[in-house]
């Protein structure tokens, strides 16, 4: 089989340059047919070269161009951010360019695991892969549960009860209860792992992958040694508890300002819940470790 040609959308995001570095470092670069084609609005500031090919596109108002440009690609991965109006003009682009293989803008929590706590969460984003898969392309959505790296469980603490401003947290559940990460540097191999292989043939439609495991204790410890400061615990509210007063919120409906929250009370709620894996794929992706090694927090 040929080598894949591989477009993305959206490496100006949070995770466009890990995803761009995995596919031009020696474990991948081989795997592909380069350049990595990489869409963008404004391409003036870029620069093209045998590596990465940088090619104009408005998904909103050229979606018929960007589509003739996007012929013949095997694997479209897209790194944006979720919305109606997106998800949309990236549904008639594929439908017109027909990949082998769609990645879609998934990530973070398994989505379905979450839904039997909070039902319908992010639900656009299911909805979204349904209508790919419909069209005949092959979809595989990678949860990766919480980012680590850069802000993420680091600066950001909302997710484990964190208060940075009024210097408290307030846990639900057990502070010591384990849930999944994934660094942002894995989360790019990862990708691209899974552009090669998911394209030579049989692949699982979800995977889930994690660097490692940590609890909310740990990351409010990393956090107070880094800032070297202290927050003090407010309260650890049991798990049965968080997921009843969670029940109550969630029946006022979706509320974006409310969303670290809502990754607590996944956390509490420990395995199967959509942040805490009882299984995953690491071993699919990068089998003993022999692709790279998990970083880990």
């Amino acid at each position: 089989m040929s080598k894949p040609t591989v477009a993305v959308f959206g490496l100006n995001g949070a995770l466009g340059a890990s995803t761009l570095a995995a596919f031009l470092s020696p474990i991948f670069s081989e795997k592909i047919n380069l350049p990595v084609l990489a869409v963008t609005r404004d391409a003036s500031k870029k620069e093209s070269s045998k590596y990465v090919k940088y090619i104009k596109g408005d998904l909103e108002n050229g979606k018929e161009e960007l589509a003739q440009k996007l012929a013949n690609v095997d694997v479209v991965i897209s790194l944006v951010g979720a919305s109606p109006a997106v998800f949309g003009n990236l549904e008639e682009i594929l439908k017109q360019v027909k990949p082998k293989v769609y990645i879609p803008s998934q990530f973070g929590i398994d989505i379905p695991a979450a839904g039997k706590v909070l039902p319908g969460l992010l639900q656009i984003k299911e909805t979204h892969l349904e209508k790919v898969r419909a069209l005949g392309i092959k979809v595989v959505d990678i949860a990766t549960s919480l980012f680590a790296g850069g802000p993420w469980l680091r600066k950001v603490i909302g997710q484990v009860g964190g208060n940075a401003q009024e210097k408290t947290v307030t846990y639900l559940g057990e502070p010591n209860t384990k849930f999944s990460y994934t660094t942002i540097d894995d989360i790019g191999k990862v990708v691209a792992s899974v552009a090669t292989k998911a394209v030579a043939g049989e692949f699982p439609n979800h995977i889930n992958v994690q660097s490692g495991l940590i609890t909310p204790e740990e990351i409010i410890k990393t956090y107070e040694s880094e800032n070297n400061t202290k927050l003090e615990v407010k309260a650890i509210v049991p798990k049965e508890r968080a997921l009843e007063q969670a029940k109550e919120v969630w029946a006022q409906g979706f509320d974006g300002t409310k969303f670290l929250y809502y990754l607590n009370v996944l956390i509490s709620q420990g395995p199967g819940s959509g942040i805490s894996f009882i299984e995953n794929d690491d071993e699919l992706v990068n089998p003993g470790e022999s692709l790279w090694k998990w970083s880990k927090f």
